[in-house]
């Protein structure tokens, strides 16, 4: 994903909160429901995490089912061409979830919150698995259906991390320190970091919407 400079990481923040929503489908709006319905209302991180671990899911379905639709058009040259560029774009996308999981879970030890392993833990895997089939399907059966509940995922994202920062104004002033966190970036601050994980987010939408225009392209 692109670093921003702090100064575009603010700006960022300002539009992302000003924007309207993205008119998410009703199998979005329904993870969100549940989301809050076991993780809580508020914007934890806890809740942060559990939120990464299942967004995590449709790269990962979206890589395994690249092989499969690999062998139904082109010839071996191509199909090969395309798979290895589908397979790389998606590994990318989930190497970058995975960085933010890392990063909260680091957070949520310093901060030495203590949650209920069944809710935050046990639920979010049970959670990811289910999402996990359903985006699978979708790519199979109909990519940009597939892309476009992505899509609704990552806005919504978006959206909560800078609300998050926003309900935080300590985060300004509250050094960025990470033992885990060279091949992310450095930041100045918490907030800062926290921000360039929004950005990440929208970036995600951003490829889940370009992939709904020209799914041709796709493995």
């Amino acid at each position: 994903m692109r670093q921003l400079s702090p100064e575009e990481r603010r700006r960022w923040q300002s539009t992302t909160l000003a924007a309207p929503r993205r008119r998410y489908g009703a199998d979005a709006r329904l993870l969100f429901k549940l989301e809050d319905l076991v993780f809580g209302p508020a914007r934890t991180l806890p809740k942060f995490r559990a939120r990464e671990l299942i967004a995590r899911t449709p790269y990962q379905s979206w890589e395994q089912a690249a092989y499969l639709k690999a062998d139904q058009r082109g010839n071996g040259r191509s199909r090969a061409e395309k798979l290895f560029r589908t397979v790389n774009e998606d590994r990318a996308e989930q190497d970058n979830e995975e960085w933010h999981i890392i990063l909260l879970e680091e957070q949520i030890a310093v901060s030495g919150v203590h949650t209920n392993p069944i809710r935050f833990r046990l639920l979010p895997q049970l959670i990811a698995f289910a999402v996990y089939q359903q985006f699978w399907l979708l790519r199979v059966l109909k990519p940009a259906w597939s892309y476009r509940l992505n899509a609704d995922i990552e806005d919504h994202a978006e959206y909560e991390y800078a609300a998050l920062v926003a309900e935080h104004p300590e985060w300004e002033t509250t050094p960025f320190r990470s033992a885990v966190a060279a091949g992310y970036g450095s930041y100045d601050s918490l907030a800062d970091m926290f921000r360039q994980i929004g950005c990440d987010e929208g970036v995600h939408k951003e490829i889940s919407l370009a992939r709904m225009v020209i799914p041709a392209a796709r493995a």
